[in-house]
Protein backbone atom coordinates (compact mmCIF):
# COMPACT_ATOMS: atom_id res chain seq x y z
CA UNK A 1 0.00 0.00 0.00
CA UNK A 2 2.92 2.11 0.41
CA UNK A 3 4.36 1.96 -2.31
CA UNK A 4 1.03 2.51 -3.95
CA UNK A 5 1.37 5.62 -2.14
CA UNK A 6 4.66 7.05 -3.80
CA UNK A 7 3.76 5.74 -7.25
CA UNK A 8 0.78 7.69 -6.98
CA UNK A 9 2.35 11.28 -5.76
CA UNK A 10 5.45 10.37 -8.01
CA UNK A 11 3.18 10.04 -11.09
CA UNK A 12 1.44 13.93 -10.11
CA UNK A 13 5.04 15.59 -9.88
CA UNK A 14 5.45 14.03 -13.35
CA UNK A 15 2.50 15.26 -14.52
CA UNK A 16 2.28 18.83 -13.64
CA UNK A 17 5.93 19.40 -12.80
CA UNK A 18 5.62 23.11 -13.35
CA UNK A 19 3.82 23.61 -9.85
CA UNK A 20 6.30 21.52 -8.39
CA UNK A 21 9.44 23.78 -9.68
CA UNK A 22 10.03 27.07 -11.14
CA UNK A 23 14.00 26.13 -11.84
CA UNK A 24 15.29 25.49 -15.19
CA UNK A 25 16.24 22.07 -15.82
CA UNK A 26 15.78 19.36 -17.68
CA UNK A 27 16.32 15.64 -16.72
CA UNK A 28 14.75 12.17 -17.69
CA UNK A 29 13.86 9.31 -15.45
CA UNK A 30 13.95 5.55 -16.71
CA UNK A 31 11.27 3.00 -15.52
CA UNK A 32 10.72 -0.41 -17.11
CA UNK A 33 12.01 0.21 -20.81
CA UNK A 34 9.74 3.75 -20.37
CA UNK A 35 12.08 7.48 -20.80
CA UNK A 36 10.36 10.49 -19.47
CA UNK A 37 11.75 13.56 -20.09
CA UNK A 38 11.04 16.97 -18.52
CA UNK A 39 12.45 20.36 -19.68
CA UNK A 40 11.32 23.59 -17.40
CA UNK A 41 12.21 26.97 -18.33
CA UNK A 42 11.28 30.45 -16.60
CA UNK A 43 11.44 33.33 -18.92
CA UNK A 44 10.07 36.96 -18.74
CA UNK A 45 7.00 37.26 -21.22
CA UNK A 46 3.28 37.36 -21.46
CA UNK A 47 0.79 34.51 -20.67
CA UNK A 48 -0.97 35.57 -23.84
CA UNK A 49 2.55 35.41 -25.52
CA UNK A 50 3.14 31.74 -24.57
CA UNK A 51 -0.34 30.75 -25.64
CA UNK A 52 -0.35 31.94 -28.67
CA UNK A 53 3.04 30.32 -29.20
CA UNK A 54 1.55 26.86 -28.51
CA UNK A 55 -1.71 27.66 -30.63
CA UNK A 56 0.68 28.69 -33.42
CA UNK A 57 2.78 25.31 -32.95
CA UNK A 58 -0.54 23.25 -33.15
CA UNK A 59 -1.90 25.12 -35.86
CA UNK A 60 1.13 24.80 -38.16
CA UNK A 61 1.51 21.13 -37.21
CA UNK A 62 -1.98 20.44 -38.81
CA UNK A 63 -1.43 22.44 -41.59
CA UNK A 64 2.07 23.52 -42.77
CA UNK A 65 4.48 21.08 -40.68
CA UNK A 66 7.17 22.50 -42.74
CA UNK A 67 7.44 25.93 -41.12
CA UNK A 68 7.96 24.25 -37.98
CA UNK A 69 11.77 23.43 -38.67
CA UNK A 70 12.08 27.33 -38.67
CA UNK A 71 11.43 27.60 -35.17
CA UNK A 72 9.73 25.07 -32.96
CA UNK A 73 12.23 22.17 -34.52
CA UNK A 74 15.13 24.44 -35.45
CA UNK A 75 18.46 22.80 -34.84
CA UNK A 76 16.92 19.66 -33.92
CA UNK A 77 18.73 17.26 -36.41
CA UNK A 78 15.73 17.02 -37.93
CA UNK A 79 15.66 17.35 -42.49
CA UNK A 80 18.55 16.14 -43.28
CA UNK A 81 20.92 18.43 -40.86
CA UNK A 82 24.16 16.16 -40.26
CA UNK A 83 26.36 15.72 -37.32
CA UNK A 84 24.10 13.92 -35.65
CA UNK A 85 23.53 10.25 -34.96
CA UNK A 86 19.97 10.33 -35.28
CA UNK A 87 18.27 12.55 -38.40
CA UNK A 88 14.26 12.59 -39.04
CA UNK A 89 13.34 13.71 -42.70
CA UNK A 90 9.44 14.65 -43.01
CA UNK A 91 8.16 13.63 -46.32
CA UNK A 92 4.72 14.25 -46.43
CA UNK A 93 1.64 14.98 -44.03
CA UNK A 94 -1.83 15.21 -44.31
CA UNK A 95 -4.50 16.53 -41.67
CA UNK A 96 -7.60 14.40 -41.38
CA UNK A 97 -10.27 17.47 -40.12
CA UNK A 98 -12.62 14.84 -39.20
CA UNK A 99 -10.69 12.57 -36.88
CA UNK A 100 -7.79 14.82 -36.15
CA UNK A 101 -5.25 13.22 -36.67
CA UNK A 102 -2.36 13.80 -38.89
CA UNK A 103 -0.76 11.45 -40.91
CA UNK A 104 2.94 11.74 -41.23
CA UNK A 105 5.56 10.32 -43.67
CA UNK A 106 9.29 10.39 -42.60
CA UNK A 107 12.76 9.11 -43.20
CA UNK A 108 14.98 7.47 -40.10
CA UNK A 109 18.44 7.92 -40.73
CA UNK A 110 20.93 6.46 -38.36
CA UNK A 111 24.02 7.54 -40.13
CA UNK A 112 26.52 4.29 -41.19
CA UNK A 113 24.36 2.05 -39.52
CA UNK A 114 20.79 1.74 -41.09
CA UNK A 115 17.86 4.07 -43.03
CA UNK A 116 14.44 3.62 -42.31
CA UNK A 117 12.41 4.80 -45.35
CA UNK A 118 8.64 5.71 -45.78
CA UNK A 119 8.00 5.60 -41.66
CA UNK A 120 4.04 6.30 -41.12
CA UNK A 121 3.08 8.07 -38.15
CA UNK A 122 -0.41 9.04 -37.10
CA UNK A 123 -0.74 11.56 -34.25
CA UNK A 124 -3.02 13.94 -32.57
CA UNK A 125 -2.07 17.72 -32.08
CA UNK A 126 -4.82 19.91 -29.61
CA UNK A 127 -3.98 22.60 -27.11
CA UNK A 128 -6.59 23.95 -24.45
CA UNK A 129 -5.76 26.93 -21.72
CA UNK A 130 -7.84 26.33 -18.12
CA UNK A 131 -10.12 29.16 -16.77
CA UNK A 132 -7.13 29.47 -14.32
CA UNK A 133 -4.76 30.92 -17.43
CA UNK A 134 -2.79 27.32 -17.48
CA UNK A 135 -2.19 26.11 -21.20
CA UNK A 136 -1.68 22.36 -22.07
CA UNK A 137 -0.96 20.97 -24.96
CA UNK A 138 -0.42 17.40 -25.99
CA UNK A 139 1.18 14.94 -28.88
CA UNK A 140 0.14 11.58 -28.88
CA UNK A 141 1.33 9.25 -31.35
CA UNK A 142 -0.98 6.32 -32.24
CA UNK A 143 0.76 4.67 -34.50
CA UNK A 144 4.83 4.64 -36.14
CA UNK A 145 5.44 0.93 -37.28
CA UNK A 146 8.11 -0.26 -35.61
CA UNK A 147 9.87 3.10 -34.65
CA UNK A 148 7.91 3.44 -31.16
CA UNK A 149 5.97 1.86 -29.34
CA UNK A 150 4.75 4.90 -27.18
CA UNK A 151 5.37 8.49 -27.45
CA UNK A 152 3.51 11.01 -25.79
CA UNK A 153 4.42 14.37 -25.34
CA UNK A 154 2.41 17.46 -22.93
CA UNK A 155 3.82 21.07 -22.65
CA UNK A 156 2.51 23.24 -19.63
CA UNK A 157 1.91 27.03 -19.74
CA UNK A 158 1.76 28.33 -16.34
CA UNK A 159 1.85 32.35 -15.24
CA UNK A 160 4.30 32.83 -13.01
CA UNK A 161 4.40 36.00 -10.68
CA UNK A 162 5.12 39.32 -12.55
CA UNK A 163 5.07 39.26 -16.22
CA UNK A 164 6.84 35.57 -16.26
CA UNK A 165 5.79 32.58 -17.28
CA UNK A 166 6.96 28.60 -16.93
CA UNK A 167 6.95 26.50 -20.23
CA UNK A 168 7.60 22.47 -19.21
CA UNK A 169 8.14 20.22 -22.04
CA UNK A 170 7.44 16.46 -21.24
CA UNK A 171 8.34 13.58 -23.30
CA UNK A 172 7.17 9.83 -22.11
CA UNK A 173 8.99 7.72 -24.72
CA UNK A 174 8.73 3.81 -25.42
CA UNK A 175 11.50 2.40 -28.27
CA UNK A 176 10.56 -0.27 -31.28
CA UNK A 177 13.22 -3.01 -30.79
CA UNK A 178 15.53 -1.41 -33.00
CA UNK A 179 16.03 1.64 -31.29
CA UNK A 180 15.07 -0.53 -28.10
CA UNK A 181 18.65 -1.61 -28.57
CA UNK A 182 20.12 1.17 -30.71
CA UNK A 183 19.36 4.14 -28.01
CA UNK A 184 20.71 2.66 -24.48
CA UNK A 185 20.27 4.66 -21.27
CA UNK A 186 23.86 6.31 -21.21
CA UNK A 187 22.72 7.18 -25.15
CA UNK A 188 19.47 8.40 -24.56
CA UNK A 189 20.85 12.11 -23.10
CA UNK A 190 22.97 12.44 -26.32
CA UNK A 191 20.22 11.60 -28.76
CA UNK A 192 16.56 12.53 -27.34
CA UNK A 193 17.45 14.42 -24.15
CA UNK A 194 18.93 17.22 -25.37
CA UNK A 195 16.45 17.68 -28.32
CA UNK A 196 13.96 18.22 -25.28
CA UNK A 197 15.02 21.02 -23.38
CA UNK A 198 16.24 22.32 -27.37
CA UNK A 199 12.49 22.41 -28.49
CA UNK A 200 11.39 23.95 -24.97
CA UNK A 201 14.51 27.21 -25.20
CA UNK A 202 12.82 27.41 -29.24
CA UNK A 203 9.46 27.54 -27.41
CA UNK A 204 10.68 30.30 -25.20
CA UNK A 205 12.85 32.40 -27.60
CA UNK A 206 9.80 32.65 -29.71
CA UNK A 207 7.58 33.62 -27.11
CA UNK A 208 10.11 36.42 -25.77
CA UNK A 209 10.54 37.48 -29.42
CA UNK A 210 6.79 37.44 -30.35
CA UNK A 211 5.76 39.47 -26.44
CA UNK A 212 8.88 42.06 -27.17
CA UNK A 213 7.05 42.88 -31.02
CA UNK A 214 3.95 43.39 -29.91
CA UNK A 215 5.00 45.50 -26.58
CA UNK A 216 6.57 47.69 -29.23
CA UNK A 217 3.42 48.12 -31.46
Amino acid sequence: MHKQILIFLFSILISFPTWASTSDTTYTVYDDGEYTTTSIKRIKASNAAAINTVQELVREFETTPGKLFDWALKDLGFQGQKDNELVIALKSSTFDKKTGITHGLIDVIVPGIKTFKNVKIDAIVNAKTSATGVTKAIADVLYSDMLLKKAYGQIFVVPHRGNEVVITSILKTKFGWFFNIFITQKRYKSIVEWRVKKFTENMCDTTIKSDKTKTKQ
